[in-house]
């Protein structure tokens, strides 16, 4: 099985190259950004080993489940209990899409990237959420319009929009919690000279310092029916594309999300 590859993105831009010899203050950091980076690698790579067993030992009984149901199913209807099946199979359906996530975790995806315009994506993510946010009494607001030119990025299209139907999803989600009628969800990109930053930013429940720091570990949801992937995943994604995935959030205030993407240059 693969390996977790070090970020090297994440520690970089802790060692001088032409400046003095670190001090022991920042030596003593850049030591305990690299413990950390270790810990989260061997953490991965638990992760995956584990979830990869217990994912295939799971998704062979639900196949055998659902061939079932469907050969009853015409049986069912006669006895007017096809709810029971159409129940079961939106069940077994749930579960199914869960084992999927699990395995994206031990198994990563093959990386294929292309050239990806993001400010048209961000515009399609936003659309896609439309029906969601009114039904939920959450406006979304964007900066889009102030770009008249495309903003390139190199990512897989599939990865990308997983990533942002997290990030979007959450914040919908934090903002119900609340039971207000102002929610608002706002998204605004912010161009560098070789990167692009998209922050996603609710005012919804907010976290506190403890939830804050756990957010991108796997298995950690505050949710009754998450899986605690989500997250996890999409920070993931971000890196593996040389990125960063960054949050910061205040109870009661709300949460942002920053996403940092090198920018496509053409040669």
């Amino acid at each position: 099985m693969e390996q977790p590859k070090l970020n090297t993105e994440d520690i970089r831009p802790l060692i001088p190259l032409h400046d003095p010899p670190p001090t022991v203050e920042e030596h003593n950091h850049l030591i305990q950004q690299l413990e950390t980076l270790a810990y989260e690698n061997q953490a991965l790579s638990n992760v995956r080993h584990l979830v990869a067993g217990v994912a295939h030992e799971i998704k062979n009984p639900l196949t055998i489940m659902k061939g079932f149901l469907q050969l009853i199913k015409p049986d069912l209807e006669k006895l007017h209990k096809s709810e029971i099946a159409d129940l079961l199979l939106a069940e077994i359906q749930r579960t199914t899409i869960l084992v999927e996530e699990f395995l994206q975790v031990a198994r990563p995806a093959k990386q294929t990237t292309e050239r990806i315009d993001l400010i048209a994506f961000l515009k399609d993510m936003l659309l896609l959420f439309q029906s969601e946010a009114k039904l939920s009494k959450c406006e979304l607001t964007n900066n889009l319009q102030k770009f008249k030119q495309p903003i390139e990025v190199m990512m897989n299209h599939g990865q990308l929009k997983q990533v942002f139907l997290n990030v979007i999803k959450n914040g919908i989600e934090a903002i119900r919690i609340t039971n207000q009628m102002d929610g608002v969800i706002s998204l605004s990109v912010r161009q560098h000279f070789q990167f692009v930053t998209i922050d996603i930013r609710d005012n919804g429940i907010g976290m506190d310092a403890s939830t804050q720091a756990s957010v991108f570990n796997p298995f950690y949801t505050t949710k009754e029916k998450g899986t605690g992937l989500g997250l996890f995943l999409s920070k993931q994604i971000i890196q593996n594309h040389n990125g960063s995935m960054k949050v910061k959030s205040s109870p009661l205030f709300g949460t942002t999300f920053s996403i940092q993407l090198p920018l496509f240059h053409s040669t």
